[in-house]
C-alpha cells in the first residue's frame, strides 16, 4: 500500500479529511483542508489527511484511512470536500461534513447515512447550482445541519468562517 497522508494527533476524537478530485489539482495540501484541520487540532481533535492513489481507488483509499483512525480513537468523523464529499459518503463515521457535495461523479453516487450530518453549500459554485445543491439536502436524513455561505465553490474569501463551522460542527458531535 501505497498511501501518502498527514497524520496529526491531538486528543482521543478524530476527522478523516477526504480531498477535492485529483485530476483537477485537488490533494491533502489543500488549503480548505490545512485550515480545517489545524482548527480542529486546536480543539484536540486528531486529523487525517491523504491522497488518493487514483479516482478508481478514491472509497477504498478513503476506507483504508478511515479503519487506520478507528483503530486508534474512539469516535471518528469524515469530511470531504467537492469530489471528497461523495466519496465521504461512503464511509459516514460517527459524523460528517459535505463541503459543495456532488449527487454524482466519476461514476460515485453520494450516499446517505443516520449519522448527524453538517452540509455547506457555496451560493455562487461554478460547478453545481444552488438550485441543485438545495436539492441534494432532499436526499439526505436528519439529523443535519446546512449552511449556506456567500462565496464560491473554493470558499474564497471564507476559509476562517468555514473551517470555524467545521471545527464547532465536529467538536459537538464527536
Amino acid at each position: 500500500m501505497n498511501l501518502r497522508t498527514i497524520y496529526n494527533r491531538a486528543g482521543e476524537r478524530a476527522v478523516l479529511l477526504c480531498p477535492p478530485h485529483p485530476k483537477y489539482g485537488g490533494s491533502m495540501y489543500d488549503v480548505r483542508l490545512e485550515r480545517i484541520s489545524r482548527k480542529l487540532i486546536l480543539r484536540r481533535i486528531s486529523t487525517l489527511r491523504f491522497d488518493y492513489r487514483s479516482v478508481e481507488k478514491a472509497v477504498e483509499d478513503a476506507k483504508i484511512c478511515f479503519e487506520c483512525l478507528k483503530e486508534r480513537h474512539g469516535s471518528v468523523g469524515v469530511l470531504g470536500y467537492s469530489f471528497g464529499s461523495v466519496i465521504a459518503s461512503h464511509i459516514c463515521g460517527n459524523a460528517i461534513a459535505l463541503l459543495s457535495p456532488f449527487r454524482r461523479i466519476d461514476g460515485y453516487e453520494l450516499r446517505d447515512c443516520d449519522a448527524p450530518k453538517l452540509v455547506v453549500i457555496a451560493k455562487r459554485d461554478q460547478f453545481i447550482s444552488l438550485r441543485d445543491s438545495l436539492s441534494i439536502l432532499g436526499l439526505l436524513s436528519e439529523p443535519k445541519r446546512v449552511v449556506i455561505l456567500e462565496t464560491d465553490h473554493f470558499y474564497t474569501g471564507k476559509f476562517d468562517v468555514l473551517s470555524d463551522i467545521v471545527a464547532e460542527f465536529f467538536d459537538s458531535n464527536l
